[in-house]
């Protein structure tokens, strides 16, 4: 075994350092505590750094918080609403000049006032669903053009075209039959009423030549189906959802609350509707439609609804021309229901509203916080927010409870019909 190396060092002044550092305790005491004042210099700064992105959120957040509720107010919505009046009747006008121009080349008119307005009145007639075609183009045209013009870029995002999950979707098609039946009692009661109502004052009888299903069903003796959907029921669930719920809506939530402005403008909805009964009929289906673009996030959502309910009353419509005299009462919408079919339909569209409020979507930000530009809103998060779209998952009860209660309001269909 060989001995350590104690040989002497050769450098002197390395021997000199070692003793001065053995007898300065300064030193000693310097480089035991480099190591903790190194770890609260780093502490510090990432203090610092918190403190610095915790004022950068309250000031972005602040920011938000300031910003002036997007229009339209009240005044302008009313503007609006009107505006659809008119872009109906510009697109009623286009077709009566679109007739007009076309009897002058394929009939001999002749200078007659009368016979003009004679032949015109016979195209009518005999072209319902190609008039309510082009108005409801235009209509649709007007609504994508206006909205473009009153919210300017970004207005994709404004409106957030973002996608649903297909479990609501399928959610939201299942409803549209109890909904159905829902608006149509409300129609049948609103209707009695109005009948009495108008009895007393016979100049009232001409808005029964309002009623918007009469027409459907003159169109649908003649026409096919496929086009009667896409006039009755494309179009209007782009136009009108483009206008209450896309710009009416977005600016009345933003100034007026979640359910105050859910409830005017879906008055609004059912005022451009003009009969009466029809009017009060289809206000809570603007509820349930302003809703569901509410929870989901998405304007993809109220058009669906639109859309189907429109076109199970359409189809509805033609089947009626195709059944035998017994069946008509189908698509009578003055018949009553049994009270247990509008109590399970009201009961199911309860539910399906507690569920689709418990699983609403949600933009979040990395804190957790719920992201909003300051104000109700369902607008898509601008692209530099650290955002995400989130949805809770609801209790497990509710799956086997939504199944029943469409069950139980389909046995109640089934049992008592119509009376």
């Amino acid at each position: 075994m060989t001995a350590p190396d104690n040989t002497p060092s050769d450098d002197p002044e390395s021997d000199l350092t070692d003793l001065e550092f053995l007898d300065n305790p300064d030193a000693e005491k310097g480089a035991i505590s480099s190591a903790p004042d190194q770890a609260a210099t780093e502490l510090d700064q990432v203090f610092q750094n918190a403190l610095q992105t915790a004022r950068s959120e309250e000031k972005t957040k602040t920011n938000r918080l300031s910003r002036k509720p997007p229009g339209p107010g009240l005044f302008e919505s009313i503007c609006w609403m009107f505006g659809v009046f008119g872009a109906h009747f510009a697109g009623i006008m286009l077709f009566i000049v679109g007739a007009f121009i076309y009897l002058m080349t394929t009939s001999n008119l002749g200078q007659n006032a009368a016979t003009i307005q004679k032949h015109l009145k016979e195209f009518f007639e005999n072209h319902p669903l190609e008039m309510a075609g082009v108005e409801q183009g235009i209509f649709v045209l007007i609504a994508i053009v206006a909205i473009s013009l009153r919210l300017g870029k970004g207005v994709l995002a404004k409106i957030n075209l973002q996608p649903f999950s297909v479990s609501t979707g399928l959610l939201l098609l299942i409803s549209v039959l109890p909904l159905s039946m829902l608006s149509g009692e409300f129609y049948r009661v609103a209707f009695d009423a109005w009948s009495t109502f108008a009895e007393q004052i016979p100049l009232l009888k001409r808005f029964n030549e309002l009623q918007t299903m009469e027409m459907v069903k003159q169109m649908a003796e003649n026409s096919p189906l496929w086009a009667l959907i896409l006039v009755i029921a494309v179009f209007p669930a782009i136009g009108e959802e483009i206008v209450f719920r896309g710009v009416i809506g977005r600016g009345l939530l933003a100034r007026w609350g979640l359910i105050p402005g859910i409830l005017i403008t879906s008055i609004m909805f059912g005022l451009v509707h003009a009969h009466p009964a029809h009017v009060i009929a289809v206000i809570p289906l603007g509820m349930f439609m302003h809703f569901a673009y509410y929870v989901t996030r998405s304007f993809w959502a109220p058009m669906l609804v639109h859309f189907l309910n429109n076109a199970f009353a359409v189809s509805m419509a033609k089947l009626v021309t195709e059944l035998p005299d017994q069946a008509a009462k189908l698509g009578d919408e003055t018949q009553a229901v049994h009270p247990l079919i509008t109590v399970a339909a009201a009961l199911f569209v309860a539910v399906v509203c507690v569920y689709l409020w418990k699983t609403r979507a949600k933009y979040v930000t990395p804190s957790g916080s719920e992201w909003t530009p300051g104000y109700i809103s369902n607008e898509r998060p601008p692209s530099e927010e650290n955002v995400t779209l989130e949805r809770k998952p609801a209790a497990l009860g509710y799956y086997p409870g939504l199944a029943l209660l469409y069950l139980n309001f389909l046995a109640m269909m089934g049992l008592f019909g119509l009376q």
